[in-house]
């Protein structure tokens, strides 16, 4: 459970020490399963156990709020934050039992806590399944009322802005934001959630230049953010990227807690412990490209840990069913997740995050095993000297490549990405029989004004041709809007542009049916989206660089050897594209060979699984070869 506290360390004994672990254990269980009133029983058992306990008297706060019984649930909520001010769960527990006792202004005094505000678009997160959305939403609305009551109230400003951020609603984000920063033309937080509202709509480059503002001052978070928007920079360069990630682990992941000391004993034939960390075990990259490894690998020679960072959804079942054993390592603090870690005696860490959002690198830079190794959800170095490798292929970085890692660069033969294809699968017949149709699915940040102004001499060159965007921040008035002007300023008409929000993964595969060519963003080009394109037969268009980043859809074309869909410079991508539309008869029929090569050459689990475990292998051995 995400944010649960630490178990007390030193209880009165061992035997209660046992009890109470037991205790938590089960009522989290239950808790989870929607057993509330056995969760009630529970967390009284351990509290008659240890009544100092806090992360019993937490659940016992949360299993009387999903009661109903608010008044206690808030009276035993309160008890937890007097003694643990900073546990975010529980002050999100607290917001909800205090609504529904109807004392509004109470709740909202709670949620508009500095620690809550620290915490921004995690609010809505920090209940799990417990209702999170419903949560976030209710927060919402009492800020904006408190927002619209008191303007001067910067506190309540700034947090409507972040809410509003965390919801996808960058129309009204903008303004709040901007509002806050009139009220403290100085603050660094409302100048933040400008910048990256500004780049997540497409409006890249000026959201970059006031993101790099913020450098001169910049704290970990801060410099984090950077990492992964500076790979939305049309003018991004390899030697940048790497300066920045390794200044970046020199200056905010600095050495804590005991040297590293393996307790296992080496094998070199034994099952290998692997562990795989990621708070992103749900639908979507992660369980696109892990399913079919995790299913492939020899599993008498392999165990598979899965180590979840943020609460298990209900789409991350699928994953779950794959590992050998579940980790929830949610809410644990750096200290915690050290410890929890080591105490996994892992032969292998598998880093599935790198700097992304949720990540927890600070812990992987002290090393929790004696060999880790990043891959799949990350997309440059990490810069940390405690990761020892670095998953990529032939395609990906070539020989030569411009491309730095402070990593040992791995090239599986069969490919960094395995596509795990939707079961069961959709048929990948072109759907109706109108004018070419032109999509992309990727996020508005990958939209820069260069790649706007490209599709759109694409547009006027196929007169007859559609547009469809699809990604979840068009649900957004404001945001689709702004989106078709951007096109409007190049002379294309909005019917010509057709704008589709959040959709369920089966409706979004359907939609490529529709589809003739998927056009690649540039320059961070598509990965999941384009395995999707090309699984259901449309073609793909796309503009490599130097970059690791710009060359993932390039590298994906290659190996179906498809290179006369990889384009040279911006004038040879129209061209390539407005041939295929030229040509829109034969890619319709062709669609069921291309959904053959890619089963072929991109969904080959079994040949990864071999590549993966080769060379994890032989690294190991290396390292037992050193000493």
């Amino acid at each position: 459970m995400r944010y649960l506290p630490r178990v007390v360390e030193s209880p009165p004994s061992p035997s209660v020490q046992s009890g109470v672990s037991d205790a938590l254990r089960r009522c989290e269980g239950l808790l989870a399963a929607g057993r509330a009133d056995d969760a009630l029983a529970v967390a009284n058992e351990a509290l008659v156990l240890d009544p100092s306990n806090v992360p019993a008297r937490l659940l016992l706060g949360l299993a009387l709020l999903f009661c109903e019984r608010s008044a206690e649930a808030a009276s035993e909520l309160a008890d937890v934050l007097r003694r643990e001010p900073q546990q975010l769960l529980a002050r999100c527990a607290l917001v909800r039992a205090l609504l529904q006792q109807g004392k509004p202004d109470e709740a909202l005094a709670v949620a508009l806590d500095p620690v809550l505000l620290d915490a921004g678009r995690e609010f809505g997160g920090a209940l799990g399944d417990f209702a999170a959305a419903d949560a976030q939403r209710q927060r919402t609305e009492l800020l904006r009322s408190r927002a619209q009551r008191h303007p001067q109230d910067y506190a309540s400003v700034l947090a409507l802005a972040q809410a509003l951020h965390g919801q996808g609603a960058l129309g009204e984000t903008l303004h709040w934001s901007e509002r806050a920063l009139a009220l403290r033309p100085q603050a660094r937080a409302p100048r933040a959630v400008l910048a990256t509202a500004l780049i997540d709509r497409g409006d890249v480059e000026p959201g970059l230049a006031r993101h790099r503002e913020l450098l001169h001052e910049a704290d970990a978070d801060t410099a984090a953010r950077q990492l992964v928007l500076m790979h939305y920079d049309p003018r991004q360069d390899n030697e940048t990227l790497y300066a920045a990630h390794r200044d970046f682990a020199q200056r905010h992941l600095p050495r804590f807690g005991p040297p590293f000391a393996s307790r296992r004993a080496p094998s070199a034939d034994g099952p290998l412990r692997i562990g795989w960390l990621s708070p992103r075990f749900g639908q979507g990259p992660v369980a696109t490209f892990l399913g079919g490894l995790l299913e492939a690998f020899d599993r008498t020679r392999h165990r598979h840990l899965l180590i979840a960072l943020q609460p298990a959804r209900a789409d991350a079942t699928p994953l779950r069913a794959l590992a050998d054993e579940w980790i929830d390592a949610s809410g644990l603090d750096d200290a915690a997740l050290l410890h929890r870690l080591r105490d996994l005696d892992l032969d292998v860490l598998v880093d599935l995050a790198g700097h992304s959002t949720w990540n927890r690198m600070r812990v992987i830079a002290q090393r929790v095993a004696p060999l880790q190794v990043c891959w799949l959800d990350w997309f440059d170095t990490t810069g940390v000297p405690a990761m020892d490798a670095w998953i990529s292929d032939a395609w990906l970085t070539p020989e030569g490549s411009g491309q730095r890692y402070s990593e040992r660069l791995l090239r599986l033969p069969a490919g960094r990405f395995c596509y795990t294809p939707p079961r069961p699968p959709p048929p990948p017949d072109h759907a109706g029989d109108g004018p070419v149709r032109f999509a992309s699915f990727n996020r508005l940040a990958k939209l820069n004004d260069n790649v706007v102004a490209t599709w759109a001499h694409i547009l006027h060159r196929v007169p007859q041709a559609q547009l469809e965007l699809g990604t979840r921040l068009l649900d957004d008035a404001a945001t689709r809007e702004h989106t078709l002007a951007r096109f409007a300023a190049h002379g294309i008409a909005r019917e010509r542009v057709e704008l589709h929000g959040r959709r369920p993964y089966a409706d979004l595969l359907d939609a490529y049916r529709r589809i003739d060519v998927a056009l690649d963003p540039f320059p961070f080009s598509g990965c999941t989206t384009t395995c999707d394109a090309l699984w259901m037969g449309a073609a793909a268009v796309t503009l490599p660089a130097e970059t690791f980043v710009s060359r993932q859809s390039a590298s994906l074309l290659q190996r179906l050897g498809r290179e006369d869909w990889i384009a040279h410079d911006r004038a040879d991508y129209v061209e390539r594209a407005v041939g295929l539309a030229g040509d829109v008869a034969a890619l319709r029929a062709g669609r069921p060979a291309l959904r053959a090569a890619v089963q072929e050459r991109l969904c080959d689990a079994q040949a990864q699984a071999r590549d993966f475990a080769a060379a994890l292998r032989e690294l190991l051995r290396e390292r037992r070869a050193e000493g």
